[in-house]
């Protein structure tokens, strides 16, 4: 069995050792080492260099965001309404529309390129945005034809014919 204060002496020795350690550490500035010292200024100088980023890539040049809202779904609707009623075969009518497609991404790429940044009209809740919708189509048009709707006009002119024989069209019912 071993006797608790055999060992006394040596428990002393190592709680002065203990005590001793921290009045040997050397002390800096407001009682931090210069390794803490450094750690504080590195922290506080990324704080500061991430704040100025931050508002540089929020303010952008003059301060403000020019936002734009686009009505890009009516656009490619309208579009795609308008070659399906047109005289084009499938792969004609899949060549036209990558096209229309391609230039749609330049000219929405253009205004990205001036600076703008444009919004889906789809994601605005409120506020004041600029609509660019119709710009960007003629934009778009003027770079890619419009599909005619030959089948259109067709079944127009079948109607006006068939409504001037029988009578203003009222299905085959006369009176």
């Amino acid at each position: 069995m071993t006797d608790l204060f055999e060992n006394a002496d040596q428990v002393a020795e190592r709680s002065s050792f203990k005590a001793a350690i921290p009045q040997q550490r050397a002390k800096g500035f407001a009682g931090l080492s210069p390794r803490e010292l450094i750690v504080l200024v590195a922290a506080i100088a990324m704080f500061i260099w991430g704040a100025w980023v931050t508002k540089n890539l929020v303010a952008g040049d003059d301060g403000r965001q020019d936002l734009v809202q686009l009505q890009l779904q009516g656009i490619i609707g309208d579009y795609l309404q308008a070659q399906a009623r047109s005289a084009s075969d499938e792969q004609t009518a899949a060549k036209e529309t990558a096209v229309f497609m391609a230039a749609l991404d330049q000219t929405v790429e253009g205004l990205s390129k001036d600076g703008k940044i444009v919004v889906v009209h789809e994601a605005i809740i409120g506020g004041d945005v600029p609509d660019v919708t119709e710009s960007v189509k003629a934009a778009v048009y003027a770079k890619v034809p419009r599909p005619q709707p030959a089948q259109a006009v067709r079944v127009q002119n079948e109607m006006q014919a068939f409504m001037a024989s029988n009578g203003g069209g009222q299905g085959g019912v006369q009176r």
